[in-house]
């Protein structure tokens, strides 16, 4: 186990720009936060004359919601420095998991702040970086931490010109115009700003990219709706919106001083402090149970016995790079904070054991002895009676765990894009069409064309749409096994089922465009052109879209039908139909566009009706039963398909407009993500169930993914920091499709698209997700629900 300066280092908690920070363990027992400096700047002599000075000052920071620094070696190779370590959620979680606080817990939090605010500025320092995940609540109160980037009065002449500290949201505005000098009233209206967060739960000048946070910080005004007044605060009596309101006033000389903030939150404190009710206090709980867990599954933690699986070593794949699959070890299960979802308080499985006896607290401030016994499940056990409750005390459920992906194989796929069929992976690029083994990676077969469009796999035969760009469509039938060519349709022209006067060399060409729809009694091919602007209008000679109809078994021609001057948007077959979703547009009479849903026979291809204004419903046709949801109309609506009648519909939020879908109900609930967030809804109903943030779609444009009872998404490392800035693009999570609990992640970076094979199944692919990111495809064995 390494060790630096006489502290063991247990696990990595985190890392940011400044560098890292490790759970330590004191020669004495007692645990601590080790914050070590990147090398890029301990290399550099400023930086280090500062840490130094910086932690110098912050040892002389003595306050009961403070952190205490406990020592620090700014001239080590790896300078770090030793803090008390806070057990307990941060502020940011305990929020997301319980709500904004009620006006009487606010006071108790505000005060609790201002103390411990009062004894940085004591030190003669300026925190600078006050925000919510800086705040850790424990059983003794919420604890200021990170005084990483604070400085002192007098050494601002070390600070580089223009630099600008902090967090967006919760920044001073003279921070950020540099037009005075950082002083107490930073930390005030850094105060103001955590305080409406945990007033409201939203940020007091919203989220969104940087600049629009920080333009809002300097024009804009604070948001304080839904902020709760103290009882019995009379009109023109000053309450909380005037309080936080003049924290976050632009001047600094407008806000109040600490000692008044401290004075004002004393005074509105009712009943016992909010971090010692049961609500709050079950959070603590369950965070003190997880770090006594990852003690116990420290590496070095029995003196006998095998190492315990739980802990993943470091490293990702190995291999080189290029066209060949990369393999790894297949991923680990490992003991790690699961924030807790709205809806679904406490939801997610936990294999950690917490048994009754003595002291968790005793444990947590000392870290006891190093573990000893016959075996591995000895010490654990151990632990377990260090770490539990009092016996008066039921306590939460254990702490939650999740499994952490490792790529079983990966393999460079530039710009393809991946489709699953069994246990055969099919990859569709500008190159061709390449057949994969899904649980190895090992190229099956390749089917060389520059020209598909799409491809539709099944289980003897792949069809292949081609579309060469001069007019001419066709299907190519390969087998399954072997990647020969089976059947082709030929160029539609030559279609013999095309009337006389279409098959002469004159006669108007297909569109540029093509579509296609693949059942077990039919292939249709769709050709059109775009009608999305005039102009391609005006190119296109308003060319008519063209139905075929073939013999999935022979690719044998079966009809031809003509449709009307349009674009088409979708194709649909079910229960003998084929719906054609089609929009148009008019050069002349506005009132002339509309969005007709074609529905023709497809024994025959003869017109069976035409539903106006129905292609925002295609499946909603003939044919087709059960429901599904659309958005549409600023709304999402859940329509009856036999019927087309609305079964419930809800508004739409500005942030949800272009949120993906899952269109049909698993487990009587339906999926819904935008780029940041996820939520569940009831099917029959479409009241949310629950919602999370920071988890988002799974690539641009998608819904989430839905298998083996689980909704896969984009989220941020389960570890980090819970942000709204942004898109996640840490990797992918899969989470109770049930709960919205954490249950599998894998660090993959952005994604482009989200695979899932089913598990269950004989094929030896099965049970497997698929993740494209950066032009990496990567397969790791998909998780399964306890």
């Amino acid at each position: 186990m390494e060790q630096l300066g006489g502290y063991r280092l247990i696990a990595l908690l985190g890392e940011g720009g400044m560098g890292r920070v490790h759970l330590g363990r004191a020669a004495s027992g007692r645990l601590v936060a080790v914050k070590t400096v990147h090398e890029h700047l301990a290399a550099d002599s400023q930086f280090r004359e500062r840490f130094r000075r910086e932690a110098a000052a912050a040892r002389s920071v003595a306050g009961p919601f403070t952190a205490a620094v406990l020592d620090a070696d700014p001239a080590a190779v790896r300078p770090w420095l030793a803090t008390e370590f806070c057990t307990g959620p941060t502020l940011t979680g305990a929020v997301s998991a319980l709500g904004p606080l009620a006006p009487g817990e606010l006071a108790a939090l505000g005060a609790a702040l201002a103390e411990a605010i009062a004894a940085v500025h004591a030190a003669g320092l300026v925190h600078r970086d006050l925000k919510p995940s800086n705040i850790v609540v424990t059983r003794d109160g919420p604890m200021v931490i990170d005084f990483g980037i604070a400085r002192t009065s007098a050494e601002e002449s070390l600070t580089e010109s223009g630099e600008i500290v902090g967090s967006p949201g919760f920044i001073a505005p003279e921070l950020l115009t540099g037009t005075g000098e950082p002083g107490p009233a930073v930390d005030v209206f850094a105060l103001g700003a955590l305080l409406a967060y945990a007033a409201t739960g939203r940020p007091p000048f919203g989220t969104g990219a940087v600049h629009q946070v920080l333009y809002r910080t300097m024009h804009g005004s604070a948001d304080l709706d839904g902020l709760a007044e103290i009882p019995g605060v009379r009109e023109g009596v000053t309450g909380w919106r005037d309080l936080l309101g003049s924290c976050l006033s632009r001047e600094p000389d407008d806000r109040p001083t600490v000692a008044e903030m401290l004075s004002a939150c004393a005074a509105w404190t009712e009943g016992d402090p909010w971090w010692e009710r049961e609500a709050v206090a079950g959070l603590i709980r369950r965070r003190e149970d997880e770090v006594a867990a990852l003690v116990a599954n420290a590496p070095g933690m029995t003196t006998t016995g095998p190492a315990d699986p739980a802990v993943e070593s470091e490293g990702g794949p190995g291999g080189e790079s290029g066209g060949e699959p990369r393999t790894a070890a297949p991923g680990t299960t490992v003991v790690g904070h699961t924030p807790r979802t709205d809806g679904a308080p406490g939801a997610g499985g936990a294999d950690a054991v917490v048994s009754r006896g003595a002291s968790r607290r005793r444990f947590l401030r000392w870290g006891g002895a190093a573990l000893a016994g016959g075996s591995a499940i000895g010490g654990v056990a151990w632990l377990a009676s260090l770490t539990g409750r009092d016996e008066r005390d039921d306590g939460p459920d254990p702490p939650p765990s999740y499994t952490l992906g490792r790529a079983l194989w990966t393999r460079d796929i530039g710009e393809a894009s991946p489709v699953r069929h069994g246990d055969a992976l099919y990859l569709m690029g500008a190159d061709g069409l390449i057949r994969l083994d899904a649980r190895t990676g090992a190229v099956g077969w390749t089917y060389p064309a520059e020209d598909i469009t799409d491809a539709a796999p099944g289980r003897g035969l792949v069809q292949v749409l081609r579309v060469s760009g001069l007019f001419s469509s066709q299907i190519v039938a390969l087998d399954a096994a072997t990647g020969v060519e089976k059947w082709s349709t030929g160029d539609v022209r030559h279609n013999p089922r095309r009337p006389l006067e279409l098959r002469r060399p004159d006669a108007p060409a297909d569109g540029e465009r093509a579509a296609f729809s693949v059942s077990a009694g039919l292939v249709c091919l769709v050709t059109y052109t775009r009608y999305g602007t005039r102009w391609e209008r005006r190119t296109g000679g308003n060319r008519p879209w063209r139905a075929y109809g073939y013999d999935p078994r022979t690719g044998d021609p079966l009809w031809f039908h003509q449709g009307g001057a349009a674009e088409v948007v979708g194709l649909h077959q079910a229960g003998g139909r084929i719906a054609v979703a089609s929009a148009r547009a008019s050069l002349s009479d506005e009132s002339e566009k509309g969005e007709p849903l074609t529905v023709l026979r497809a024994a025959d291809g003869t017109l069976e009706r035409e539903i106006p204004g129905g292609s925002r419903y295609l499946e909603a046709h003939p044919g087709s039963r059960g429901a599904r949801c659309y958005a549409t109309g600023g709304r999402l609506r859940s329509v009856d398909l036999a019927t087309r009648r609305t079964r419930w519909s809800r508004a739409l939020s500005e942030e949800e407009t272009d949120a993906g879908i899952t269109p049909t109900a698993v487990a009587g609930l339906v999926h819904t993500a935008t780029y940041g967030t996820l939520k569940a809804l009831d099917a029959e109903t479409g009241r949310t169930r629950w919602s999370l943030k920071d988890v988002g779609r799974p690539a641009e444009g998608s819904p989430p993914v839905v298998s083996g009872g689980l909704v896969y998404g984009l989220g941020r490392a389960p570890e980090g920091e819970e942000t709204t800035d942004g898109r996640p693009a840490w990797g992918v999570h899969a989470r109770n499709a049930a709960t919205g609990a954490l249950v599998w992640a894998a660090e993959t970076g952005d994604t482009r698209s989200v695979v899932v094979g089913a598990g269950g199944g004989d094929a030896a692919g099965s049970g497997l997700v698929h993740v494209s990111a950066g032009g990496t495809l990567s397969t790791y064995t998909a998780p399964e629900l306890s």
